[in-house]
């Protein structure tokens, strides 16, 4: 499943949660309590990724993990070879339990087990579309091809638009966003890039905006402010100079 990295701002660490005491979240700011994410993900026993990692990193990042499992994985440390898939039911009842009494600052989506596990996890978030969304899509080769083309493209129409991050290993964001790709060499980051924020934000998106035209416009200004600087050095005294 990979490596996974989660991103907080101080706006989404304040969330606020539908029908909850607005001063809630900053009251508990202010008292020192750390931020809550809640974590959609599969428990791998090699604790390399899936729930374990999750609340490894969110903990990490000084935030509370708040760990809702969707599947149990059998496997090594090489490879997996089954998934054992959570009833959705039992599911959707972990999260909207801890979700009755419980402020969170973020979601983070993981593997959910399947296309049905997709579509019970995409209600809950669609009951708090205010709380910003860090979704992983993980290398899912090990399925069969049928239950691996339902569960990405319920993934594709259910959880991305929603997302806020998109996270995974370069290939396995190929895959998904660049289908078509059929030049000899892989797609750059910036590429990729471009291809993840329009499909996260649209084609007019200003985030599609930046990654087209931001690079082409960054570099060059950047490259003429270190010419005028080298220019201009002159101008300023020495360190030396400045010294005496």
């Amino acid at each position: 499943m990979g490596k996974q990295t989660l991103s907080f701002t101080k706006t989404a660490m304040n969330a606020q949660l539908p029908g909850q005491d607005p001063t809630l979240a900053d009251e508990e700011l202010e008292a020192g309590a750390p931020a809550c994410v809640l974590s959609f993900n599969a428990n791998d026993p090699t604790g390399a990724s899936g729930i374990g990692a999750d609340i490894a990193t969110i903990a990490a990042m000084g935030a509370h993990a708040l760990p809702v499992i969707t599947s149990i994985l059998v496997r090594d440390t090489a490879e997996i070879f089954e998934s054992h898939e959570i009833d959705p039911e039992a599911v959707a009842d972990q999260a909207r339990s801890v979700l009755e009494d419980t402020t969170i600052a973020s979601w983070k989506v993981g593997f959910l087990g399947s296309a049905d596990g997709v579509s019970t996890v995409a209600e809950i978030l669609s009951d708090y579309t205010d709380v910003p969304l860090v979704s992983y899509l993980p290398n899912l080769s090990w399925m069969d091809d049928d239950a691996q083309m339902a569960y990405l493209d319920a993934f594709r129409e259910l959880i991305l638009p929603a997302t806020m991050v998109l996270v995974g290993s370069h290939s396995t964001l190929t895959d998904f966003l660049l289908p078509d790709w059929d030049a000899e060499r892989p797609p750059s980051a910036r590429e990729l890039a471009v291809a993840a924020a329009i499909s996260l934000f649209g084609f007019q998106s200003g985030a599609a905006l930046a990654t087209v035209v931001g690079v082409l416009i960054e570099v060059p200004v950047m490259l003429m402010l270190v010419k005028i600087a080298n220019n201009t050095r002159h101008w300023f005294p020495k360190e030396a100079e400045i010294r005496k």
